[in-house]
């Protein structure tokens, strides 16, 4: 096999039909497979034992005896029993033409192709190469390995109107595992179109009522949401903390999964919801709630409330964008009656069916509320569609389904019953067409009873198959029915199956023994004392606690193993630069500086550290960390948003923006195994991150390109954090201009780069200019997602790095140090389209080398000052353009004037803005004013009592000084005293 090389299909590779005739129709979709385009898709190299067309009800259980006669028909065999079904019996149509032969299978995301293959290193030609089966992945189902022949496998492949049997051999055993699980991998992923009908909308669960009927009079809704009303005015839903049961219920659920797919595969698999489709604490708080004589239950005003409201192709989904899990799932079948408010025409809710204890149905009505009447509307036409689109299914479901008597079904109960048991079947099941051919097994001579058996099974099951054809079904046949031209096993036969045996391609449980042998051997009763009964109760106590601790501790691990898996999966990209050692110790350190959100650091520090790399694990806290930083060197205070609603309050509320995110979901990041999963943990993580900043901000609400700004950021923090991170983005570094809906700010960066590109590369500018190439073809992707939505995450990473550094800035060098690099490429192009698509397409696939350069280039360039000098010569050119004599008519002159107007106006606020800007550093700047003038007059007075303690002590010396004189104390200049001369004093003595 070749499981490790990716190439595309040859274009010339068309299907020879003439190889596979059994398969004529499934093969009529080749053309249409040529047109597309072609995908990358895994090759194996295999060896095909054989291929039976089979029945298109066959089932697992029949799979096995189906291998195993493919297995066992050599080609001398084949011969025998071609000549066998001359005489009338028929054993299958073998198509002997491509047995044993090598063949490549190629899998790809959106085509099965089995394709014969001659010799190693042979290029492929239709004249000695054909495609023995192409098919859809999801098409190619129930796939089976013979554990008894590890080497093999068998599949089934369905067509329109046929169904076919594929036996292949791999020479290696242990690729047979990875070959199975790459075909049911996209299996499954074909099999969830991503056109299949399922639309979603955010609403406000408001609660549920018991209700009499399953048809509701009009009025109902509003009557409901007045009884919701008085109960939450009387605060009846807080009593004993039962109010919120919907989100207590959500957060005592287990995880919803959304990786395998459930029954409609328009929405992944469904776990943790009881046979109402609820979660366990709303469908115990339903069967208290049912007892009640008003059977009223509101949810919760404290909690969030706000669900994905899901409508599937056969069934309606509730999810808790807060918790992650569903909380509610229904099908059509459930659901009776929809129904809008009146009154209340933002609010609509449905009747549906559920069970309570002791069996007994009961009808709820479900109230949901919508931002405005037109998202009612649409919601409702919506479940007119679905329901009338499944009942078209269902009614063409129902012409090709099967009773319980049809031929397959009864074939399909006797695999299920001799699954793993060896038992001559010749001898234990008969039927009476096998009688009368029964000189043909002797003819065939069975070497054992396996062989007889796999000869009996392959005789009924071309039985069954004519019978099936001609077969009417007929309704309310007992299940439990037996084959009527079928002897079961009598209880003595029964006794003959023990010891079991495996049956082909599967591993079985032995048959039971004679039961009749076995007898009950009363229990004989121990009377214990009090000593020992009490003794019990106390070991069944500690062990009870004991195994709650185990519990508890189990569920610690299994949540620290699961955040760890999950941190894994957001962190799933490949670094352009690995962070040393050395570099992740400074790091650390300094992200472990106590108090460091008010500790400044060493700018030149943080720059080479950033330079050199940043550890993915550490990403997220360094980013928080860079952005204290910058708030720590900002002089002047930004502009805060003018909503300081909290984060989980955000959550609460319904934003008008719903339809753009909910979009926007499945193009963000789709290769990302944390944002792949239809509305799994990371989409509804993106969903509640953009909903947030949609509610905080309502100037810019939800722009294409803040959806990868905020992936980036929840891949690697936590969600509240992330959006602490984006606010700090929008706001403290002021990009929220640029998302802004007249997109002035944008149409200004795409002025400076085209003047940056004129100053640094001046023959680029020029061809680009030649060609009609402006900033805007090419560039807007780049600064509405920071280069997240082309390029690799690694790259994308150590931009974001540079950003939380630099600020906006970072995006002119990055996008100008793309080009520069690639310019030699660019210049070799010479039409609009081919310049265009290597800029969108060829550039983002950079090489590590590339990339690292790209960074490095980065850190030492420096633009600021000719950015802000471009800006001010686009705003004079622009009012130049508005100082041009007016050519146009009155209509198309109020136009401009009032595109004018508002231009004026954005300009008006955005000089508000920095008035107010201005204003508080003039503020700023007298508050030092007066703190110095302050500290000037506390030095002034500190000098002048200097100077009076300087004055008091002079006057104090010159006093000591004429003391001394007085007593005849010389004193020196320095101050010291001088000794009155020895001689002088003798002459004075003698004289006396």
């Amino acid at each position: 096999s070749v499981p490790g090389s990716s190439k595309k299909p040859p274009p010339s590779l068309t299907s020879n039909h003439q190889s596979c005739p059994s398969f004529l129709r499934l093969n009529s979709s080749t053309s249409a497979c040529e047109t597309e385009e072609a995908e990358e898709e895994v090759q194996y190299r295999l060896r095909l034992i054989g291929s039976l067309p089979v029945h298109h009800l066959t089932t697992m259980a029949m799979l096995p005896w189906i291998v195993a006669e493919i297995t066992r028909s050599k080609p001398l065999e084949r011969d025998q029993c071609a000549g066998q079904r001359s005489g009338g019996l028929k054993i299958g149509h073998l198509d002997t033409s491509n047995w044993n032969q090598s063949v490549c299978l190629c899998v790809s995301a959106s085509w099965v192709r089995c394709v014969s293959v001659c010799a190693e290193r042979v290029v492929w030609d239709p004249l000695t190469h054909s495609v023995l089966f192409e098919c859809r992945p999801h098409q190619l189902t129930k796939l089976i390995h013979n554990s008894q022949e590890p080497s093999s496998f068998g599949c089934l492949v369905r067509g329109n109107a046929n169904c076919a049997c594929y036996v292949f051999q791999c020479q290696d055993s242990s690729k047979v595992p990875e070959i199975i699980s790459t075909l049911r991998q996209v299996g499954s992923t074909s099999a969830i179109s991503p056109t299949a009908f399922a639309k979603k909308f955010e609403v406000l669960f408001c609660g549920r009522v018991s209700v009499a009927h399953k048809k509701a009079p009009p009025a109902l809704i509003d009557e409901c949401i007045e009884k919701f009303g008085r109960l939450h005015g009387t605060g009846a839903t807080d009593k004993g903390g039962t109010g919120g049961g919907l989100v207590d219920g959500l957060r005592r659920a287990l995880a919803f999964q959304s990786n395998g797919v459930g029954a409609d595969p328009s929405f992944p698999s469904l776990q943790a919801l009881d046979e109402n489709g609820l979660s366990p604490e709303m469908s115990i708080t339903n069967t208290t709630d049912a007892q009640n004589q008003s059977g009223v239950q509101p949810t919760s005003l404290q909690e969030n409330r706000t669900m994905l409201f899901t409508v599937g192709r056969s069934q309606i989904y509730l999810v808790s964008p807060d918790t992650k899990k569903v909380a509610i799932e229904k099908s059509f079948r459930e659901i009776s009656f929809c129904s809008q408010g009146i009154r209340h025409v933002d609010h609509f809710g449905f009747i549906c069916r559920e069970t309570v204890e002791g069996g007994t149905c009961h009808f709820v009505c479900y109230v949901f509320q919508c931002t405005d009447e037109s998202l009612v509307d649409e919601i409702m036409l919506t479940l007119k569609q679905a329901f009338s689109v499944a009942a078209l299914q269902q009614n063409a479901k129902t012409q090709s389904q099967q009773c319980d008597s049809c031929p397959m079904q009864q074939l399909h109960r006797l695999c299920e019953r001799i699954e793993g048991r060896r038992l001559p079947l010749a001898k234990h099941y008969f039927a009476f067409e096998i009688c009368v051919h029964y000189v043909l097994f002797q003819r065939a001579r069975p070497k054992s009873d396996q062989e007889e058996n796999e000869l009996v099974m392959a005789s009924l099951r071309s039985l069954y198959e004519e019978r099936q054809k001609s077969h009417q079904h007929s309704l309310h046949v007992d299940s439990k029915q037996v084959p009527p031209n079928v002897v079961c096993l009598s209880d003595r036969g029964d006794s003959c199956l023990d010891g079991g045996h495996v049956c082909p391609g599967q591993a079985g449980v032995g048959g039971s023994g004679d039961m009749g042998s076995m007898r009950v051997v009363p229990e004989e009763k121990i009377r214990r004392s009090k000593e020992e009964l009490r003794e019990l109760w106390k070991k069944a106590i500690l062990q009870q606690i004991l195994l709650q601790r185990m519990e508890r501790e189990n569920q610690k691990l299994q949540a620290s193993e699961s955040d760890l898996q999950n941190r894994r999966l957001k962190l799933d990209y490949e670094e352009i630069t690995p962070c040393l050692k050395e570099v992740t110790l400074v790091w650390e350190k300094m992200l472990g500086t106590p108090g460091r959100a008010k500790v400044k650091f060493d700018t030149e520090t943080i720059h080479a550290a950033v330079a050199q790399g940043v550890p993915r694990q550490h990403r997220g806290e360094i980013w928080k960390f860079l952005s204290e930083q910058y708030l720590l060197r900002q002089t002047v205070p930004s502009r805060p948003p003018a909503n300081d609603t909290p984060y989980k309050e955000l959550l609460k509320q319904l934003t008008s923006q719903q339809h753009a995110i909910l979009i926007d979901l499945g193009r963000t990041f789709p290769t990302h195994p944390y944002f792949q999963a239809q509305l799994g943990a990371g989409q509804l993580s993106l969903y509640n991150l953009l909903k947030a900043y949609s509610l905080l901000d309502p100037e810019v609400g939800y722009c294409q390109g803040l959806s990868f700004i905020a992936g980036v950021l929840l891949l690697h923090m936590g969600e509240e954090d992330a959006f602490n991170m984006l606010k700090f983005l929008m706001y403290d570094m002021g990009l929220r201009k640029q998302y802004r809906p007249d997109m002035i700010i944008l149409q200004i960066q795409m002025y400076q780069l085209s003047r940056l590109l004129h100053d640094y590369h001046r023959d680029l500018y020029s061809h680009l200019e030649q060609q009609e190439i402006g900033p805007s073809l090419y560039a807007t992707p780049w600064f509405l997602t920071f280069f997240a939505s082309h390029f690799p995450l690694g790259f994308v990473a150590r931009v974001f790095d540079m950003l939380f550094l630099q600020g906006s800035e970072v995006i002119f060098k990055v996008a100008l140090s793309l080009l520069g690099s690639h310019k030699p490429l660019i210049l070799q192009h010479d039409s609009l389209e081919s310049i265009v698509d290597f800029i969108k397409t060829t550039l983002p696939n950079l090489g590590l080398v590339q990339m690292e350069k790209t960074i490095n280039q980065v850190c030492g360039m420096d633009v600021s000052k000719q950015l802000q000098a471009y800006e001010v010569e686009y705003h004079v050119l622009q009012d130049e353009l508005l100082d041009t004599p007016p050519t146009l008519n009155q209509h198309q002159r109020a136009a401009q004037l009032e595109r004018t107007n508002q231009s004026l106006r954005q300009q008006n606020l955005d000089l508000l803005e920095e008035l107010q800007v201005s204003h508080a550093r003039v503020c700023s700047l007298e508050n030092q004013v007066q703190a110095l003038v302050h500290s000037e007059g506390r030095l002034k007075e500190q000098v002048s009592a200097l100077e009076q303690e300087k004055k008091q002590l002079l006057s104090t010396v010159t006093r000591l000084q004429d003391l001394l004189t007085s007593l005849g104390i010389h004193s020196s200049p320095d101050g010291h005293t001088v000794p009155t001369p020895t001689g002088v004093k003798d002459t004075q003595g003698h004289q006396d």
